[in-house]
Formats: structure tokens, C-alpha cells, sequence
């Protein structure tokens, strides 16, 4: 790949060291002839990734996750540097600095392309989804009813607490904890899972893209909740139905030439 040139930088300030982490980078690509922007405002202003070559995010995945519009509307590729735990998305640490960061630098990385969900509500415009949509019943502890079809064919009629549809970079997320299969990031297709169905046989469905999903409430006395990537989707009051599918757009993620995603997987999930 080409050399990079000009870099953002976003620290997540609520992580303790998370500002020195991002000096350190900050002072190692100036050193290298890198022009640079840092801030630790999170989420970073509008705009902040226009122009660059890449972004290098200080944090966690979550953290990450936040850059996920910018990056695809300017199409900048983002690194995460974690901050705690290994991260799926995040997966250099800063201990690797020194070592890892002159190389990526200097053209030594590849740019992957996830796919991300596209959600609107009808009539509405597209917005985006890196891990996951979510659709929970509006009232805690009460049972709900929702309905799913696949280009206006009836898929199945669910009774649960709610239905989590992923990527496959969101099927080690909440998807994999409702018991979701875990999906290589390279599948170009969408999973469903419902949440503690009230009926055995309801498993996760994997869908191929080009699929339109449309999901409907069964007389649930409560508007649902709705998340994307665990942030509230929408402002104000939500009504089904919602339309999803894969979305054209893609997030561009940076990683290290031998980046390995089975020893994330090993090291996350504690394979042997």
C-alpha cells in the first residue's frame, strides 16, 4: 500500500493513559514526516477525517465503532489501538508501537473492507450499522411479538425479548451472546438471532445480500427499543416497521500485512 501521509488521531479520554497513548503515536508519525491531527473530544468533530489517509483510534472497539459514519463518507481506513481488553476491531496494542507503527507507516498494512447493515425506517433515509441493529420490546421484562419477512415473504413469527441482526464482524458481539454463530468477516451476508425466543426451534437465519428484511410488531402495546451498535438508532419514538439489509457501503479497516483472524479468535474467545 501506499505510505501514509496524513493521519488522525482520536483518544477516547475517558480511558485512563488513553492521551498519553495518543501523544506517543502522535510524536512517533511526526518523526517519520507524518502531518497530524489529534484530538481526545470524543466523539471527534464533524468532518475530523476529511482529507486524511487514515485514522488511528485510541481506545476500545466501542470507541472504534464511533468513527464507523465518518470513516465510510470519506472513505478513511481506521486502525483502533486498544486500550484494555483485546478487541475484535481494535487489535494493536500499545506495547506494539514502536515495532508495529514505522512499518504501517511506511505502506506495510492492507485495507479490509466489513460490511455494514443498512436500516431505515419506511420512507426514511439509510443509516448504518457496523456490529449490529437491535429490536427489543419498549417495556422491561414483558414479552414481545415481532414478525420478520424476507422480500415480503414471511420468514417467522417471533415471541421474545427482542432480535439482534449482525454483520459478520457484529457476529462475536451481541449476536454471538444470544447464541448467534460467529461468521467470518469476509461473509457477505446477514445474521438474525432472537433473544430469549420463547419457542426452542427459533435459531439464528443467515441471510445472502440482496436480501431486504422487513420487521414488524404483533400487536406490542409499547413502541420497541432500537440500537445500532448499541447506541440509541433513531431520536425520539420508534415504529415498525424497520427495513435491513447489507448496505453497498463498506467501513474500511487497517491491519497489519499478517493480521490473523483466528488468533483474535483464539485469544478472545480462549481457544486452545
Amino acid at each position: 500500500m501506499k505510505p501514509l501521509r496524513r493521519i488522525a488521531i482520536v483518544g477516547n479520554s475517558t480511558k485512563d493513559g488513553a492521551s498519553y497513548v495518543a501523544e506517543q503515536l502522535e510524536s512517533m508519525a511526526k518523526t517519520f514526516g507524518l502531518t497530524t491531527i489529534l484530538t481526545m473530544d470524543f466523539p471527534p468533530p464533524d468532518r475530523f477525517l476529511e482529507g486524511m489517509d487514515a485514522c488511528f483510534v485510541v481506545g476500545g472497539d466501542g470507541t472504534l465503532l464511533n468513527l464507523m459514519n465518518q470513516a465510510v463518507t470519506f472513505d478513511v481506513p481506521v486502525a483502533g489501538i486498544r486500550h484494555g481488553q483485546l478487541g475484535f476491531l481494535a487489535t494493536f496494542s500499545p506495547d506494539e508501537m514502536n515495532r508495529k507503527m514505522p512499518i504501517i507507516f511506511q505502506g506495510g498494512y492492507r485495507i479490509k473492507r466489513r460490511s455494514t447493515l443498512s436500516f431505515m425506517k419506511k420512507e426514511g433515509c439509510e443509516l448504518l450499522a457496523l456490529n449490529d441493529l437491535v429490536v427489543k420490546s419498549g417495556s422491561d421484562g414483558r414479552l414481545a411479538r415481532f414478525s420478520v419477512l424476507a422480500d415480503s415473504e414471511l420468514v417467522a413469527e417471533y415471541a421474545c425479548d427482542g432480535i439482534v441482526f449482525a454483520t459478520p464482524t457484529g457476529s462475536t458481539a451481541y449476536s454471538l451472546a444470544a447464541g448467534g454463530p460467529i461468521v467470518h468477516p469476509d461473509s457477505d451476508v446477514m445474521l438474525m438471532t432472537p433473544i430469549s425466543a420463547h419457542t426452542l426451534t427459533s435459531r439464528s437465519v443467515v441471510f445472502p445480500s440482496g436480501i431486504s428484511l422487513s420487521i414488524h410488531s404483533e400487536g406490542n402495546s409499547d413502541d420497541p427499543l432500537v440500537t445500532a451498535d448499541g447506541q440509541p438508532a433513531f431520536e425520539g419514538s420508534v415504529r415498525l416497521p424497520l427495513e435491513v439489509s447489507v448496505s453497498k457501503q463498506t467501513f474500511p479497516l487497517l491491519e497489519e500485512i499478517k493480521h490473523s483472524h483466528f488468533r483474535v479468535l483464539r485469544n478472545k474467545l480462549k481457544w486452545g
